[in-house]
């Protein structure tokens, strides 16, 4: 799909109806199922964060979206692949900015250069007691990235066709926090996309298909 195309169909992308919880189900780790049929999470008094699901145009016109392996550290999400993002700033003026701000320190991507679209369900993330909202943009031209070392140590740039076309959900078994787990995820050249950010592109995902079918 071509950045005209994709433009077009933003209008549509903004308006249509969010899966939410029924598309995050789809990808959620078991434990998460367990947890949070009696849990409310406002109990929880959780932290807020923001990401960037950014859509752009490769070299070759063909639209991409872009993940980034964080660098292995003494933390919770230490070496997981995510989308670009984090917690407030006392500057930013709503969580859009800070999706904005996050995205340029990790990818360098000027927060000028990106058009809005929408925001996605919220979704809370037990293991760092974080409620993030996901935030759609897109790029009207094809941009190098410069990952931040001290935070990113790869940068995933993902066909967003290939990625909606992607028929099968794999099961695979990590070790997260010394606890062996088999959990849904998606698979990019041998990358595992699970957890949050597997749940937030399903959305994604069926968001987008549904405007394709219309």
């Amino acid at each position: 799909m071509d950045l005209t195309l994709f433009t077009v169909l933003t209008s549509k992308l903004k308006q249509n109806k969010l899966a939410g919880a029924v598309a995050h189900s789809l990808m959620a780790p078991p434990y998460r199922k367990e947890k949070f049929k009696s849990t409310l999470i406002s109990k929880m008094k959780p932290k807020m964060a923001s990401v960037l699901l950014l859509l752009y145009p490769n070299e070759f016109g063909e639209m991409n979206f872009v993940l980034i392996r964080r660098r292995v550290y003494n933390g919770i999400h230490s070496g997981q692949i995510s989308f670009p993002g984090g917690k407030p700033d006392h500057l930013d003026n709503d969580l859009w900015a800070t999706a904005l701000r996050e995205t340029h320190e990790e990818v360098g991507i000027p927060s000028d250069e990106v058009k809005y679209i929408r925001s996605l369900t919220k979704l809370y993330v037990p293991p760092s007691n974080f409620l993030i909202i996901p935030y759609m943009g897109y790029l009207q031209s094809p941009y190098v990235f410069t990952p931040d070392p001290r935070e990113v140590e790869a940068i995933l740039e993902i066909s967003l066709m290939d990625f909606i076309n992607k028929k099968s959900v794999l099961t695979k078994q990590l070790n997260s926090n010394s606890n062996s787990i088999t959990v849904p995820a998606y698979i990019f050249d041998q990358n595992v996309v699970w957890g949050a950010t597997a749940m937030i592109l399903s959305e994604f995902k069926m968001l987008f298909s549904a405007v394709l079918a219309k």
